[in-house]
């Protein structure tokens, strides 16, 4: 019976994916699409209590708001046309709206007007509307539905209406559904595994990436914060997927874009949480996205972006404890980004829930832990001042940080590192026994008990706790000249914690496929069986794979030439297409000042094959009347023109200036043919690109001359 019983449900689940995953419209329950009251709703008379258990402000907050609700909500049922019924919809988004602004209370007053809108009925109302209404009347249930997705109202769609909004995400080229269908993503993205699987499958996740190459703030914030929820509540199997559907790519322009750091900070989220899942590592970082963490998260200010998020009503409740709880790995990580991004995240979360009062969340999270461990240990001094800032804030002690080259430390070195880790009362013993660095990285638990007194064997569990994460995150530099405890690291993070053990055996990478299981275990005392399998596995591989050797490099194919100010959304966007239709790009991501680095840039014009010149407004006025070449856009283009690039000039609002009033080095750019740049048709606009990247000349046509493209279909709008 059991096995009857389980081939059943097998065969559901295989006839609902079939049915999700079709190019139709997905099938919608019928609780939905048939046009009704609200489900279980009553009158008036029959609203809910207030629970007893709420606190005094909420419930006061609640006996101010709730007769509101109600009476729209009544409204809403009684409707006579769609002009009364967007009327009422928007009375009940106006109460939402206010609720999720309420400094302190906001969450928990919003979390009541969400369940009370549930439980009458309002959430399957509202899919019906999204379902059936004309477009107007869809917009205004779409904002909505965005305002009220709490997690039992996720689970609600989830089970009966993930079609519906997957359908409305089908329709990606209405600009006035892509606000609120992008944000109703966002939240469903953060339900399950199996509900961030289906939405991938199903088309949610194709519709978020063909909205990133879109220019609306909203809709790029949603699609940022969509994409980070996908990674951070995915599950790795999920990853994989985003990683085979190009998002690391179409990370990048959001990152890039200076014209929105929030949409900046949750598109680094994204990145990194996808970095630290070592099965697509590699591909994460060809896409070149991660780079821009760390020097983004450096130039921010987070008490200051704490308080604009105070300041806006999407932001202010902060994150829940569930969201933080999931940092808590990135901090734990060996990559640097991952560090740095989860210790900004937690400092804007610490003056939030500061003023908030519920500071007692980042112990109960492990937070404070992980906060101290950075603080002690991170190479990154932005990262460690972060968590420092964090600690302070929330009323936690601030360790002192440890110096990293252990087996270099003297005896006295060794006594504030006990001390710091509350191991006062061995100081004596283990000064008597003049224990350095050397000998600290090398104790055995015997030693601990027999030589240093240590007597309890809980007490030595601990220390050993202590002992192996400093292990972990010493730096080894002066005695492991082969790179050993990196390429330990690269197999395991915590297996960095062996590499003392096996360089005091003579042990480096070149030798390490000659050791056995048993010299593993008996001389370097790596008592764990399937830590011993697994870098001897990693070793043998090392020794067998292709050895890939340095030779000079042949160039990109492309170069990208950009005014920073107002060309650097277009120059990520062509970046991004041209990656994926094959060809290497370099697109210069700082600007870098005129130094060391000047040489290297030029290099860089001269090496590829092409060069593409991002013209937007004013893209080049600073090079009027700079005959010294310093301008990097001027310099570049001479460059180019020396070089005798095949030069593609792509313009977005740009309009063509005077050839004298440029310097006479630069003039000849004006000759060659410029592309219109178009966002309504941006596929056809790269093709035509491409054709002049593979060989079709831009030279020797009209000043200022652009080509059209008239009578193309469109591709979206923005």
């Amino acid at each position: 019976m059991p096995m009857v019983l389980t081939l059943l449900v097998s065969l559901y689940k295989l006839c609902r994916f079939f049915a999700m995953s079709g190019a139709e419209r997905l099938v919608v329950p019928e609780c939905v699409s048939q046009a009704g009251s609200w489900a279980g709703g009553g009158s008036s008379r029959e609203h809910r209590e207030v629970s007893p258990g709420v606190n005094t402000d909420v419930r006061a907050a609640l006996d101010r708001i709730l007769p509101a609700l109600h009476q729209a909500i009544t409204r809403t049922k009684q409707a006579a046309s769609p002009a009364e019924l967007r009327g009422s919809i928007a009375e009940v988004f106006q109460l939402v709206e206010e609720a999720w602004g309420m400094p302190t209370l906001g969450r928990d007053v919003a979390k009541v007007l969400c369940d009370v809108i549930r439980l009458e009925g309002g959430l399957d109302l509202l899919l019906n509307l999204l379902y059936t209404a004309e477009l107007e009347t869809k917009c205004q249930a779409g904002k909505l539905l965005e305002q009220i997705l709490v997690a039992e109202n996720r689970d609600r769609i989830a089970r009966i209406g993930l079609g519906v909004i997957l359908n409305l995400a089908k329709e990606r080229d209405v600009p006035q559904l892509a606000q609120s269908v992008s944000g109703i993503l966002e939240h469903m993205f953060k339900h399950t595994e199996e509900t961030c699987f289906q939405l991938i499958s199903d088309g949610g996740l194709d519709a978020i990436l063909y909205w990133c190459r879109w220019t609306d703030p909203v809709v790029l914030r949603h699609c940022a914060m969509a994409l980070a929820n996908c990674a951070m509540y995915g599950g790795q199997a999920n990853q994989r997927l985003m990683i085979e559907k190009r998002t690391a790519e179409w990370l990048f322009p959001l990152v890039f874009s200076r014209e929105d750091d929030l949409i900046r900070l949750h598109a680094c989220l994204a990145i990194t949480v996808l970095a630290t899942n070592k099965e697509i590592e590699k591909e994460v970082e060809r896409s070149g996205t991660l780079a821009l963490v760390e020097p983004f998260i450096a130039s921010l200010d987070a008490e200051q972006f704490a308080c604009e998020m105070l300041g806006s009503s999407d932001n202010s409740q902060g994150r829940t404890a569930d969201d933080l709880q999931r940092l808590v790995p990135l901090l734990d990580s060996s990559r640097l980004e991952a560090q740095c991004i989860a210790a900004f995240y937690l400092c804007t979360e610490a003056a939030i829930k500061t003023r908030q009062k519920k500071t007692k969340i980042f112990s109960e999270t492990g937070a404070t832990q992980s906060l101290k461990r950075v603080v002690c240990y991170s190479t990154s001094s932005t990262t460690s001042s972060l968590a420092k800032k964090v600690l302070r804030m929330i009323g936690e002690e601030v360790p002192r940080r440890i110096l990293p080259t252990v087996p270099n430390w003297k005896p006295c070195e060794v006594q504030t590192w006990l001390q710091q880790i509350g191991f006062n009362k061995y100081c004596q013993s283990f000064l008597d026994h003049q224990v350095d660095g050397d000998i600290l990285l090398r104790l055995t638990e015997e030693e601990l008990q027999e030589d240093l007194g240590m007597d309890s064997s809980i007490t030595r569990k601990r220390f050993c706790r202590e002992l192996t994460e400093l292990k972990t995150f010493a730096n080894y530099s002066t005695c492991d000249h082969s790179n050993l405890a990196d390429w330990l690291g690269s197999i395991d993070p915590k297996f960095r914690q062996y590499t003392y053990n096996l360089l005091t055996c003579g042990i480096n990478r070149n030798f390490l496929h000659r050791v056995t299981e048993q010299q593993l275990q008996e001389d370097c005392h790596i008592n764990t069986g399937f830590h011993r399998v697994r870098i001897l596995t990693a070793a043998r591989e090392m020794l067998h794979s292709p050895i890939t050797l340095q030779t000079a490099s042949d160039g990109t194919d492309v170069f990208i030439s950009y005014r920073r100010s107002t060309g650097s959304q277009l120059a990520s966007l062509l970046k991004v297409h041209l990656q994926l239709h094959g060809f290497s790009v370099f697109i210069d991501v700082e600007k870098l000042e005129a130094g060391k680095f000047e040489d290297k840039l030029v290099q860089s014009v001269m090496s590829a094959r092409n060069f593409v010149l991002v013209l937007s407004p004013n893209a080049l006025d600073k090079c009027m009347g700079d005959p010294e070449c310093k301008d990097w856009v001027h310099k570049e283009i001479v460059t180019a023109l020396n070089s005798g690039k095949n030069i593609v000039p792509v313009t977005d609002h740009f309009e063509w200036p005077d050839p004298e009033t440029l310097p006479k080095d630069m003039r000849a750019v004006l000759k060659f043919n410029g592309i219109k740049w178009s966002h309504e048709y941006q596929e056809a606009t790269i093709d035509k690109i491409i054709r002049f990247l593979q060989g079709r000349s831009s030279r020797d046509s009209s000043a200022g001359s652009e080509n059209g493209l008239d009578c193309l279909p469109s591709l979206g709008q923005t």
